[in-house]
């Protein structure tokens, strides 16, 4: 048997209804949707309101809960997104982008800048969030040079070839 509402909603219609048109995400807009089918007495079972608004009896009766305990703006206020700290500082964006967009420059690969990122910004980077940078940022595909490459030592390539 569906799960009876039971729930006073202390905030009133014309309130309710302002908030859901300033609103700007669906998720808090089907949020304060459900707070309004309530207060209007449309629907008596959280089953309706959640086929109502496509989402699961689970997810509406944890919404109901929520602002049980917390209110209104505890039940509005959307923390989603993970743990979305800065890995990189600002001096080390900096330091990247001239080392990569410098021609003369002779880094081969992501090991060697992290390694001068740490010997000269004193700063350890995660190898991932360091190559996820340099190919999102800066398009960086960092790779070994053949002896072929045009900026071959003359000196080096004699070791290569018969004499």
């Amino acid at each position: 048997m569906p799960k009876k509402i039971t729930l006073l909603i202390v905030e009133d219609l014309e309130f309710l209804l302002r908030e859901y048109s300033k609103s700007p995400s669906s998720l808090s807009k089907d949020r304060i949707k459900a707070l309004i089918y309530i207060k209007q007495g449309k629907y008596v079972f959280q089953s309706d309101i959640a086929q109502k608004l496509g989402r699961t009896e689970k997810t509406v009766r944890g919404w109901l809960q929520k602002y049980s305990q917390v209110g209104f703006s505890g039940l509005t206020a959307i923390k989603s997104g993970g743990n979305n700290t800065k890995v990189l500082s600002d001096s080390a964006k900096v330091f990247i982008a001239e080392k990569l967009n410098d021609p003369t420059t002779t880094i081969t690969s992501y090991i060697e800048l992290k390694l001068l990122i740490a010997q000269e910004l004193e700063e350890i980077v995660p190898y991932f969030a360091l190559y996820a940078h340099c190919r999102r940022k800066h398009k960086s595909k960092l790779k070994v040079a053949r002896k072929s490459h045009y900026k071959k030592d003359p000196k080096a390539e004699e070791l290569f070839k018969k004499p």
